[in-house]
């Protein structure tokens, strides 16, 4: 029996060097169809140049061909851009420049639209893949973004793309589906092919209830928590360890005739603390970092099984979620501002042996990346946060209606 389906489509938009990302998002889209979008009586469809544009030759330009192909027929256009710009079109600085004029077009003019634009911002691997003529005009766009009032948000990791997509497409359909009166029997019988493929991976998955991901969500966060305790811990013995020493080898250093040896061995026995503090740091960073990236998507689950139907019943919990997250997102910036003043006092630890030099660059690398994954928790707890605030909004206290 057909189902009454409204359907919303997602145009992907990128320069060439996004490869892996586009492949993500479909894993995305298929996945928002399952937790999201199913139980809202919604189906996302994805739109590339890839399946959607063919070989051709067209009377005027290229991407005159994909337009053509691809039509004005979408309800969000995401937009990607990491290094490369894109080849530059008969009307713009590029197909994905001219793709997103488009959209802004059709959003100036009264459409029901939205844009969702991100930059991976994770540095290249080698100062030869750096084009600086590219990276001018990428900066230029997002001055152009900013005059058309686009907010764009930027990424590191594909999972971090993934998590972000999780927690924006939903709210952006939400928004287009309250304003939009759209007639919800449009192309019943291409959906209804598309609810068969939905099936089919159901039937593959975890038949998962608000509490499992509850659950889930407290697990994670708890060993994510346990490993920023240890980093913590962790952290406090080295930097009294490292005051001994520092105070030693400015003793040593005033003695008239120091042992060579004894000097030296001291070097490699604090080169070696700061090591296994540097080794534990390794270790630990992707424990709480990944334990809470799950969290964070085990969370979003748990938020896309509650609707206006079921916000009621399911207050109480959520508001408790929130609060936990609120918690959470109050300490973080103490923990950032910690570990960027032991990464201060890093910098000052004298540069006189090759041992302690080495220690004190892999320490101060480390560290770095520490502080870049708090940071980017403090990013994605705020995204979260707000989801929850969504979500809360849409409860009615009963005893007001009465």
């Amino acid at each position: 029996m057909a189902k009454n389906i409204t359907q919303f489509s997602i145009f992907l938009g990128s320069p060439s060097d996004l490869d892996t990302e586009r492949t993500e998002i479909n894993n995305i889209i298929s996945e928002l169809n399952i937790s999201y979008a199913s139980r809202n009586s919604i189906n996302l469809d994805l739109i590339k140049w890839e399946t959607h544009s063919a070989p051709g030759i067209s009377q005027t330009y290229t991407q005159d061909l994909i337009n053509k192909d691809i039509g004005d027929d979408y309800d969000i256009f995401i937009g990607m851009i990491w290094q490369k710009f894109g080849t530059k079109t008969e009307v713009a600085n590029s197909g994905t420049e001219e793709e997103f004029l488009r959209a802004v077009k059709r959003f100036k003019s009264g459409e029901n639209l939205q844009i969702l634009f991100y930059f991976k911002t994770v540095p290249p691997l080698s100062l030869d893949q750096i084009n600086i003529e590219e990276l001018n005009r990428i900066n230029n766009f997002k001055e152009i973004l900013k005059e058309n009032n686009i907010l764009y948000w930027n990424f590191n990791t594909v999972e971090e793309l993934k998590t972000l997509l999780r927690m924006h497409i939903p709210r952006r359909i939400d928004d287009l589906n309250s304003k939009a009166n759209y007639n919800i029997s449009k192309e019943v019988a291409e959906i209804e092919n598309n609810l068969q493929e939905k099936d089919e991976l159901l039937e593959t998955k975890d038949d998962f209830g608000l509490l499992d991901y509850i659950f889930q969500l407290e697990d994670y966060l708890a060993d994510s928590n346990i490993a920023l305790t240890n980093i913590s811990e962790s952290t406090v013995k080295i930097g009294e360890d490292l005051q001994k020493k520092a105070e030693e080898i400015t003793r040593i250093s005033k003695l008239p005739n120091p042992n060579k040896i004894t000097v030296i061995e001291y070097f490699k026995r604090t080169s070696k603390s700061i090591n296994d503090y540097s080794d534990r740091i390794k270790l630990e960073t992707p424990n709480f970092y990944d334990n809470f990236e799950e969290a964070i998507n085990v969370g979003l689950k748990y938020l896309s099984l509650i609707d206006k139907d079921n916000i009621n019943d399911n207050y109480e919990s959520l508001k408790g979620t929130y609060e936990s997250v609120s918690a959470l997102k109050e300490n973080i910036p103490s923990a950032i501002n910690g570990m960027i003043g032991f990464y201060n006092e890093t910098i000052k630890l004298p540069n006189i042996q090759s041992d302690l030099n080495k220690s004190k660059r892999n320490l101060m690398k480390q560290l770095e990346e520490l502080i870049f994954k708090l940071k980017k928790t403090f990013e994605l707890t705020n995204e979260f946060q707000g989801q929850i605030e969504y979500k809360l909004t849409l409860y009615t206290d009963e005893s007001e209606e009465m």
